[in-house]
């Protein structure tokens, strides 16, 4: 459903905590008139008010590699950090204008230059940072703004409801402390359940129907390496493919086997509450047994790539966009992933996604990531602590909802979506990508028109029109068109069709002796996995890891982690 935009009146706002403020931290209020303060006020305390004057507001600027090379040859290949489609947009809507203390790549050159920063006790006014740990280290250092009545007086609407929506996994829990909303978190949207891809065409020639329980997968894989799928004469299809680390780890689980896992109520790789309320490792936890040694049968026979342990990422999706392989495991945006654009666009190959393997009740057994994905802090004592709540309005509803020119640039740059936002933040549902579907849907069956499509779904509509229409015309889409199409026309059905049992991991972070000994709990933990699948070790094999990764400081994380999460209670 679409949020109108609210513009709030002072009248209203004043019934809350006013924050007021003057345009530029140089600038004197004392020099102001009450009208021109008045101004001053009313935008401050409007979630998408204009300020009378340009305020400029530090901040650190993480540079993506998308930017420059999407941007190349259009009107906008001139852009800057500063001066960009989004900055112009903000300037136009708040005038509000970013000034970068530092600029670094996202990833660690970004963090190092945050953690300088912190050492240095100069943080900007305003800053992203993509860790709890920072977070919890700025807290506690007391150098950050409170920001509890900036958020309940001026988070839009959209933004307040998209943070609920995650239930018992609200972001807002992982950023208050003793009760004070010390960040604004940047949400990261489900996944949802993963799937079971296969080649329809296979099924067809094979005359087989969709998979559902293990054993019917187990079926299909059984048929797929052994009766020719490809029609070719050759014995040289493979089994299902999977990644060398075995578990997912979002947002790269594509070709991860948990599926397989979760079908056995097995959850590795993520920690999970027994029945006493405690949290337990799920790697280690009896269930384990049970999907190990179907996976070893299953590789024994062939069923498993044979040669997964030594494949890289690359090497399996050239074995998929070859047409070796028909049978892998992913989530809903799969078909962006090259192994099935190519094979798309190379091949006749037609994907489907499976909801399978079930558990014992029919339905996928399926894991929540964390809700949160980085977090916006203001500098303490910095004059315009709204601004931060301001922009992260603008960018998660007043932008998708505007058709102003300024709003076109945006959409225009589409394709490198919100990294390149000042803050990168952006607060969605979590169940968003389902949303959006509906919306387009509601568009393409004749329910609505395309001007209630926000500026994100509008460049996903354009994209799903311009596949269907090549299709009629009997022709090969483009590979970008095809990926929108089958992800959010096909693959996103099943999440309300055929939905899933979730389960919310306990703990997501990282404790003192996880610092240091997790690395090798992990490695002690693959070898064991992978010596037991290819055979290589007996399933006992697995009561004797546990025992060690208990005494190697397993034991000591759990006992972090339960007294971490009773402190938070």
């Amino acid at each position: 459903m679409k949020k109108k935009i609210i513009s709030l009146t002072l009248a209203m706002l004043m019934v809350g905590t006013t924050i007021s403020g003057c345009g530029n931290s140089d600038d004197a209020t004392s020099n102001m008139t009450e009208e021109e303060q008045a101004a001053w006020d009313e935008a401050a305390n409007d979630p998408y008010g204009k300020y009378p004057e340009l305020v400029t507001y530090t901040t650190g600027y993480a540079l993506t590699s998308q930017g420059a090379d999407t941007l190349a040859g259009t009107p906008y290949e001139n852009d800057t950090p500063s001066d960009n489609a989004y900055t112009r947009y903000l300037k136009e809507v708040l005038n509000v204008q970013n000034e970068n203390t530092f600029e670094a790549q996202i990833g660690d050159d970004y963090d190092q230059k945050v953690s300088l920063a912190i050492a240095a006790q100069e943080i900007p006014d305003i800053m992203f940072i993509d860790d709890y740990s920072t977070l919890v280290e700025l807290v506690e250092s007391d150098m950050i703004e409170d920001m509890t009545d900036v958020y309940n007086n001026l988070a839009c609407d959209t933004v307040k409801e998209a943070y609920e929506s995650y239930g018992d996994n609200n972001p807002l829990d992982t950023v208050t402390f003793d009760g004070k909303i010390m960040a604004i978190p940047k949400t990261q949207l489900s996944d949802g359940q993963d799937f079971l891809w296969l080649r329809k065409d296979w099924l067809n020639n094979l005359g087989l129907e969709e998979p559902s329980t293990l054993d019917e997968v187990a079926d299909v894989l059984r048929a797929f390496i052994n009766e020719d799928p490809d029609g070719d004469g050759q014995a040289d299809t493979v089994g299902l493919a999977a990644l060398s680390t075995v578990y997912g780890d979002y947002p790269n689980n594509t070709f991860a086997i948990d599926n397989i896992f979760t079908a056995l109520d097995a959850y590795p790789n993520i920690w999970i509450t027994n029945d006493d309320g405690e949290a337990v490792y799920g790697s280690v936890q009896p269930e384990m047994k049970d999907a190990l040694q179907l996976l070893a049968d299953w590789y024994a026979e062939g069923l498993i790539d044979q040669e997964f342990t030594t494949r890289t990422n690359d090497d399996i999706v050239a074995l998929i966009s070859s047409g070796q392989c028909g049978a892998f495991i992913g989530p809903w945006w799969a078909p962006f992933n090259p192994a099935m654009t190519a094979s798309y666009a190379d091949d006749d190959a037609d994907w489907i996604n499976v909801s399978a393997p079930v558990g014992s009740d029919g339905a996928i057994n399926a894991i929540n990531t964390k809700s949160y994905a980085g977090f916006v802090v203001v500098r303490k004592g910095y004059e315009h602590p709204e601004i931060a709540m301001k922009i992260v309005n603008v960018n998660s509803e007043y932008a998708q909802q505007d058709n102003t020119d300024a709003a076109q640039e945006i959409k225009d740059n589409q394709s490198i979506a919100y990294f390149n936002w000042p803050l990168y933040c952006q607060v969605q549902p979590g169940n968003n990508a389902e949303l959006m579907t509906q919306d387009i849907e509601e568009v393409i069956n004749g329910n609505a028109d395309a001007s209630t499509l926000t500026t994100e779904e509008q460049g996903y509509y354009e994209s799903i029109q311009r596949f269907e229409e090549a299709e009629a015309a009997g022709q090969k889409a483009d590979s970008a068109d095809y990926s929108q199409y089958m992800s959010r026309m096909v693959a996103i059905h099943k999440f309300t069709d055929e939905p899933a049992n979730f389960l919310t991991p306990s703990y997501f972070e990282t404790t003192e002796t996880m610092a240091t000994k997790w690395a090798s709990l992990e490695k002690m933990e693959l070898q064991t996995v992978l010596q037991i699948i290819v055979g290589e070790s007996d399933v006992s094999a697995f009561d004797d890891f546990v025992e060690n990764w208990t005494s190697a400081g397993g034991q000591t994380i759990t006992d972090e982690i339960n007294e971490e999460l009773a402190a938070k209670e």
